[in-house]
């Protein structure tokens, strides 16, 4: 609103958080042209538990939730690796930009424990996202990127319900096998955060 009065400022980087990555900055910049919501914080590059999260108040259950079963199950909050969210109706091509980020953090360290990777793509009932549609986006990244996923033993859990649900998660299974990745699919029928105990228990 001041822009005019004030210039372009430079705001420093809030208050207990680091500068930003590379990718963190890409995707708010992505944001920033976007009448969707896509956010990106990299809490632990070395962590083994990666996450898309569509919703914000999902995003805040799911983080709580992997930090509380790693703990209980003989890990750390460490092994949450990243925070963030894609809501607002995001359009294929941006689902799939934030997916390539993701995908592309998550394969770039082995676990130094040797564990596999797992891979979360949550979200409670879209009210009006697409959920085909981002799925869609999702899937055009597991084609590019399957190999780096399998090399890292990815076990991708999902769970989402909403605006075309069904076929978003009928197609995000069928693809995933046939590229041979190691996935389950859960509608709302599912508890929300059922998905973090199942791979964390595991």
């Amino acid at each position: 609103m001041m822009k005019d009065a004030w210039g372009d400022i430079e705001y420093p980087t809030p208050f207990g958080m680091e500068d930003q990555t590379v990718e963190e900055k890409a995707i708010a910049m992505a944001d920033s042209k976007s009448g969707a919501s896509l956010k990106l914080t990299i809490l632990n590059p070395m962590g083994r538990v990666w996450t898309m999260v569509a919703g914000g108040g999902a995003s805040v259950v799911y983080a709580d939730t992997i930090a509380d079963f790693a703990e209980a199950n003989g890990g750390s909050v460490a092994d949450l690796a990243n925070y963030g969210e894609y809501s607002g109706g995001p359009t294929t091509s941006e689902t799939k930009f934030y997916a390539d980020t993701v995908i592309d953090l998550m394969t770039r360290h082995k676990d130094p424990q040797g564990q596999d990777k797992i891979l979360i793509i949550g979200g409670a009932i879209a009210n009006f996202t697409d959920v085909a549609k981002t799925f869609t986006g999702i899937i055009q990244s597991f084609e590019e990127n399957h190999e780096k996923i399998k090399e890292h033993n990815t076990k991708i859990y999902v769970r989402r319900g909403g605006p075309n649900y069904e076929i978003g998660l009928k197609n995000i299974k069928e693809a995933a096998d046939r590229l041979g990745l190691n996935i389950e699919v859960y509608g709302p029928q599912t508890h929300v955060t059922d998905i973090v105990r199942m791979a964390l228990e595991k």
